[in-house]
């Protein structure tokens, strides 16, 4: 799984994600502010390939919890320009009878948990899983 993350994070979904990852528990509770990552970078020594793998995995986190998703592969999320955010993966399901809602399950949950509505999904099987695999080598 490869993240692909600019380095212009200054907004705060993707602020509020690094809160989450990586604050004390409790700190959105408390009413702490995020920081753009630029700051947060400083002031904690973190690097942008850490903060976006982060990332990717509160995001992978939250879509494996979906009733009927299996496994998530190829998973993107950016910054595609000042306030908008993008999600693209490969979710494995389970039952391919329940594609449409659990696509519809993981564009709430991006929207929700994210707020990002920019979003990406192939939806497939274990079968069509391997094939792809097939197809890459």
């Amino acid at each position: 799984m490869r993240s692909q993350m600019p380095n212009a994070y200054h907004h705060a979904p993707v602020a509020g994600l690094l809160m989450l990852a990586l604050a004390a528990p409790g700190a959105q509770a408390q009413g702490a502010r995020a920081q753009p990552l630029d700051a947060y970078e400083a002031a904690h020594g973190v690097k942008g390939s850490q903060v976006a793998s982060l990332i990717t995995r509160i995001v992978e986190r939250q879509l494996l919890a979906i009733p009927g998703v299996r496994s998530v592969h190829d998973l993107h999320v950016r910054s595609i320009s000042s306030g908008i955010d993008a999600m693209s993966a490969h979710v494995v399901v389970t039952d391919m009878a329940e594609a449409a809602r659990i696509l519809k399950a993981v564009q709430q949950v991006m929207a929700a948990e994210f707020d990002t509505r920019h979003v990406t999904v192939q939806v497939e099987n274990e079968v069509l899983q391997e094939e792809e695999k097939v197809r890459k080598t």
